[in-house]
């Protein structure tokens, strides 16, 4: 590739970061990072610690909280500073299809042992945030790559470990990184 060619492109990549950005009003998100960090905090946590009956109820639980709470911050931010901004239509538009392909996906490979539906959903919520943060924030694609790097190495090297790592290193570092941007504005 030329290095013209190579320059106008990261240009035009770095429009589109820029407009995704202002479109959405500044607001990067954190506060939905710090919404599920505690979500995965609190949800891993038991599933290390607590009997199946109630596992049954934490995680069904608390991700409708979270998914309420998500479309709450979600519908206000879009409202900050008085514009009205549809980039959140756009932001479920996004997720969706990788839920969904997580659902098939367990579906067609039977996956039914909780640590291997666990690591599927993991892994495909950091494929979201790796996407998202080539459209809007560099950092939000290190978080998505140092999330699935988390998930695979306390699935391969510390199995029993697994769900103790992701409450620590996964919502802990969600939460972290959440609050370390809402304290230092971009």
């Amino acid at each position: 590739m030329e290095p013209d060619r190579a320059l106008d492109d990261l240009k035009i990549i770095r429009r589109m970061m820029e407009r995704t950005r202002r479109e959405m009003g500044g607001y990067g998100g954190w506060h939905i990072m710090v919404l599920w960090g505690t979500i995965w905090f609190f949800g891993f946590l038991g599933t290390q610690f607590l009997p199946d009956a109630i596992l049954a109820w934490l995680w069904p639980g608390l991700c409708t909280l979270g998914a309420a709470v998500s479309v709450w911050l979600g519908v206000r931010m879009g409202r900050q500073g008085g514009v009205h901004s549809s980039i959140w239509r756009l932001i479920l538009l996004w997720w969706l299809p990788l839920i969904v392909f997580a659902v098939l996906v367990a579906w067609l490979f039977r996956l039914n042992d909780g640590r291997d539906l666990t690591l599927l959903i993991v892994l495909t919520v950091a494929v979201g945030y790796f996407q998202t943060g080539v459209f809007t924030y560099w950092v939000i694609s290190g978080i998505g790559t140092l999330i699935a790097a988390l998930a695979v190495g306390a699935a391969v090297l510390a199995p029993e470990y697994f769900f103790l790592v992701m409450a620590l290193a996964g919502g802990g570092g969600l939460i972290g990184s959440g609050l370390w941007f809402i304290y230092h504005k971009d």
